[in-house]
């Protein structure tokens, strides 16, 4: 269920509600395992209410989901200066994300030395 570029960014709460869906469970049901009432968890999701990060550590507990699912790969970062390159694009941010997910050092490194020769 991962977010890919070329898509608008969901707020937290539509992510939270997608992953509850898809487990099949319920508002009340998630309300009781995280200790809060269902119309708080309809307030996540509908982004009346804001969701602190213990509350998501909870609710990325009860969804059995990595709490880095709720988040975009440029709020994961922390950065006291600005970037260099500005914001980055949808597809830099695909190229990134799939260029993490390569396990092979020596793939990684034949893939940026690719990208040399094509930038050249």
């Amino acid at each position: 269920m991962r977010r890919t570029a070329g898509y608008k960014r969901k707020t937290t709460g539509q992510i939270v509600k997608e992953y509850r869906k898809a487990k099949g469970i319920s508002q009340m049901d998630m309300a009781e395992v995280i200790g809060v009432s269902y119309q708080q968890v309809q307030k996540y999701e509908k982004g009346t209410n804001r969701i602190s990060v213990d509350r998501l550590k909870q609710i990325a507990k009860a969804l059995d989901v990595p709490i880095n699912e709720f988040f975009s790969p440029e709020e994961l970062v922390v950065s006291e200066t600005r970037a260099a390159y500005g914001k980055i694009t949808d597809d830099e941010q695909l190229l990134l994300h799939l260029f993490r997910e390569i396990k092979d050092k020596k793939v990684k490194k034949a893939v940026i030395e690719f990208i040399k020769a094509v930038a050249k």
